[in-house]
């Protein structure tokens, strides 16, 4: 549920609270005074398959390939993996059918795959290179998704002058969180805590930060 004076701040309360983007969920009104707004806000469930571009693969990028592509198939997972083309660092997509067990919530179970996967590459990868796993294009809408929550937990904190806890993120996310912030003159983001619970705060700029 989400409140607020009008439907748009009523939808931003719901999705800050559920951290998702405004393009995957449906919205419901509840109740609608001249004081108050409710909303039922459902998540829509979104399992359409992406095609990635594929890159030109060196030997280091089919090693990594063919090692994760060997994982799956150990796993019980029918589906191919390919190198993104110009991604910098190198970037696995999976891609097939049903692969929602692989991203898990939140992107736990993705985490803990490409955990797995640097460890299995990294004596063919030169020192401080890691590789990123990316399974249906999760991360790249995860971080469209985190962004928008940006930008709502910023209006929110503009409207009411306090400070916004988000909920526990990875750690791309919340470097998209705070990219999509660090220009906003009225708002500071940090973070807080210690893995796996690390998390942003979005607060209001003191004068003495202007």
């Amino acid at each position: 549920m989400g409140r607020g004076r009008t439907l748009d701040e009523a939808v931003d309360a719901a999705l800050i609270e559920l951290q998702e983007s405004r393009r995957n969920v449906d919205v419901k009104i509840v109740s609608e005074t001249a004081d108050e707004t409710v909303v039922e806000v459902t998540i829509i469930d979104q399992n359409a398959p992406v095609t990635a571009a594929t890159a030109p693969v060196n030997g280091k990028a089919e090693t990594a390939r063919v090692l994760v592509e060997g994982l799956l198939k150990h796993m019980g997972v029918r589906a191919q993996v390919s190198v993104r083309a110009g991604a910098e660092p190198l970037t696995l997509d999976i891609s097939g059918r049903d692969l929602g067990g692989l991203i898990g919530w939140r992107g736990e179970t993705l985490r803990a795959l490409q955990s797995v996967t640097n460890v299995m590459v990294g004596k063919h990868l030169d020192e401080g290179e890691r590789v990123i796993v990316d399974v249906e294009r999760y991360r790249q809408r995860r971080e469209h998704t985190v962004r928008e929550i940006a930008m709502r937990a910023a209006r929110q904190v503009k409207m009411t002058g306090d400070a916004i806890t988000l909920d526990a993120m990875q750690p791309f996310e919340r470097r998209a969180i705070h990219l999509a912030l660090e220009g906003d003159p009225d708002v500071t983001s940090s973070s807080i805590g210690e893995e796996p619970e690390r998390r942003v705060v979005v607060g209001p700029r003191r004068a003495a930060e202007q």
